[in-house]
């Protein structure tokens, strides 16, 4: 009768039960396996290369007051650090210090060497913060700049197009949280 009704013989109808039992379980392996390895993935600390560990360029910009008071380059500094947070997205840090009479000191903290070019994009001729730029000239001359971190001659080259007084200190060791 059962081979009247599905055309299978009973020991036909349990192989083809046992194939389909055995494809299920293959397909229960395979995702088994690929949600471990995409948990695992998610949940191990990515390695770090050697060369991650030195990318974060750090940047000092030794300047001068440009004729203005005290209220007015702690409002623009002020300003001018938020714009820097705002649309920078790889600036770390970027923090103004009075660092005597008439001076100040700019400390700034990079991603990396593309995140500097990307700001001096930014700063430039049609750039987002070319107006910002304006302003900060005219709050401040530069004086020196001290670059921590490895930088690449092509970097260097672009830096030197501008004519300031820069010194290049390279990295031997340490790290950034």
């Amino acid at each position: 009768m059962l081979s009247e009704q599905t055309g299978f013989e009973k020991s036909n109808h349990f192989v083809y039960l046992n194939f389909t039992n055995h494809k299920s379980i293959k397909m229960k392996y395979f995702l088994l396996s690929i949600s471990l390895i995409i948990f695992l993935s998610c949940e191990s600390p990515q390695k770090e290369s050697p060369n991650d560990l030195t990318k974060e360029i750090i940047s000092v910009v030794y300047m001068s007051i440009n004729n203005k008071s005290d209220s007015q380059i702690d409002d623009f500094s002020y300003y001018y650090q938020k714009q820097m947070k705002a649309l920078e997205p790889d600036v770390l840090s970027w923090r103004f210090f009075k660092s005597g009479s008439e001076k100040i000191t700019l400390i700034e903290r990079y991603k990396n060497e593309g995140a500097i070019l990307n700001h001096i994009k930014n700063v430039s001729p049609q750039g987002v913060m070319e107006e910002d730029f304006v302003k900060f000239m005219d709050h401040f001359v530069v004086d020196s700049l001290t670059y921590y971190g490895d930088l690449t001659n092509d970097f260097k080259k672009t830096i030197e197009s501008f004519g300031m007084k820069t010194i290049y200190s390279t990295d031997i060791a340490g790290f950034s949280k």
